[in-house]
């Protein structure tokens, strides 16, 4: 009997253990199984990575062909001068190594034609900023020296030039090249008349277009071009002149067309022949940016588009053009009272003539101070300042922007107090402020009794101290 129970005790652990063993296969296979699938998930996602990678470099590598294509084309408008062809270059980042001279500096970018060590090329950049520099030294994307280069990556280590030396040591540290400069070889006076910076600008736009620096630089090159719009002009004299303006459809302009503006004479002239058929628009007018934004804000367009055959075609919608004229580069450009006003026949200039200045109404823009940096601490030593003067009723900072010269700025400081503590504050409120005066160098003040301010004056320049809170 007692074997017998054995045996039966052997047989139960045999089945025990075939079932343990059946479910141990059984887990085995499941975890096998969720391996198998997450090593294919994983090859899928490596795949999928690969793909996007290959369709990024082939994206890539069309937007570097389309650039080069429009580098090309805008390049073949300008032949060679006493042997030396023609380039530009946009300044993508700057290589901070070290240098045969300390002044030097060192930039990078795609080279679009030809230059040469040795060579005195042009800086383009800011409120129409100008400044000449020499090639000191090239070198290719292997960091390789060479003696000229040609539509390639290169390195350029650049001269001081005649750029003005640092106020100060903060501007010591700083590139004296801004990113997104344009450097280029063409003759100075075409370098404003034909505005070689915005074309320059543009053919890079395929490369750079999501990059909110390069597109603020780039709207930058806008309001300091000069365009050639297709007009009809009739008439002979300004008072009796008639000027009408071509349009283009485009979905941007809400059902209304758009103007077409050229970045140069010599665009212009490529396609002059279809503008005649196309509606008779044989000839243009040179606007400056303020004008543009006149007439492609009228009743009749929605915008503009700038270069409209090529070979980069750029859209500047009406709401884009609505925020550039409030901004305070175009204050400091055109004036606080110039906000593009519609057209008006005689201003502007046949694109052959050469253009004459923008109109002046004011000897001084004024625009609100820049939130941030400095301001941050001169807008917090005015305000507790104030604070502790029982006198001081309001307290305004607007800065003011001479037209003639963008780079002479001063902050202005409006105070309403009694006459005769009025010097008092002035003399106690420069002493607080004057550590942070680096951006901008000046402050003057003015007594806000003496002064007359429109009534909206306030509404655009906010009190920045008002001891009644409204």
């Amino acid at each position: 009997m007692a074997l017998f129970g054995k045996k039966k005790q052997d047989e139960n652990n045999s089945e025990d253990k075939k079932l343990e063993a059946a479910q141990k296969s059984k887990e085995m296979d499941i975890i096998l199984q969720a391996r198998q699938e997450e090593e294919e998930a994983r090859q899928a996602r490596i795949a999928e990575r690969e793909a996007e990678q290959e369709k990024f470099k082939s994206e890539l590598q069309a937007d570097i062909e389309k650039a080069a294509d429009a580098a090309k084309e805008v390049i073949g408008m300008y032949p060679a001068r006493a042997g030396e062809e023609r380039f530009f270059m946009l300044v993508e980042t700057h290589v901070y190594t070290d240098m045969a001279d300390p002044e030097d500096e060192i930039v990078k970018g795609i080279l679009r034609g030809k230059v040469r060590k040795g060579q005195e090329i042009l800086v383009l950049s800011g409120l129409d900023s100008m400044n000449k520099v020499t090639v000191n030294a090239i070198r290719n994307d292997d960091r390789e020296m060479l003696e000229e280069a040609c539509n390639e990556i290169v390195e350029l280590e650049l001269s001081k030039g005649d750029f003005k030396d640092p106020d100060s040591p903060d501007e010591q540290n700083e590139s004296r090249i801004m990113t997104y400069a344009v450097l280029t070889n063409l003759p100075e006076e075409e370098g404003i008349s034909e505005g070689v910076r915005l074309p320059a600008m543009l053919c890079e736009f395929s490369r750079f277009q999501g990059d909110q620096e390069y597109f603020g630089q780039l709207m930058n090159a806008a309001m300091t071009s000069e365009f050639a719009v297709p007009a009809k002009v009739s008439g002979g004299s300004t008072s009796q002149r008639k000027v009408s303006f071509a349009g283009m459809r485009s979905e941007n302009s809400d059902g209304k067309p758009m103007l077409p503006a050229f970045t140069s004479v010599k665009a212009f002239e490529k396609h002059k022949d279809m503008l005649a058929k196309a509606g008779g628009f044989n000839s243009a007018l040179k606007l400056d940016y303020s004008q543009l934004c006149g007439v492609a804000r009228d009743d009749n367009h929605g915008g503009a588009v700038i270069d409209p055959l090529g070979p980069v075609i750029f859209a500047l919608p009406k709401e884009v053009l609505d925020t550039s004229v409030k901004t305070v580069q175009f204050h400091a450009l055109f004036g606080q009272n110039k906000i593009a006003e519609k057209f008006v026949p005689g201003e502007g200039e046949s694109a052959s003539e050469p253009a004459r200045p923008a109109q002046r109404l004011r000897e001084y823009s004024v625009t609100n101070p820049v939130p941030g940096g400095e301001y941050t601490f001169i807008e917090d030593a005015v305000k507790k300042y104030a604070g502790s003067q029982a006198d001081i009723a309001k307290l305004c900072i607007v800065v003011i922007i001479a037209q003639d010269d963008p780079s002479d700025r001063a902050y202005v400081c409006i105070i309403d107090c009694p006459k005769e503590k009025f010097n008092m504050h002035c003399k106690a409120i420069e002493s607080k402020v004057s550590p942070f005066l680096k951006a901008i160098r000046k402050i003057q003040f003015r007594p806000y009794e003496k002064e007359k301010f429109s009534g909206e004056f306030f509404e655009r320049y906010p009190w920045t101290y008002n001891k009644l809170g409204f």
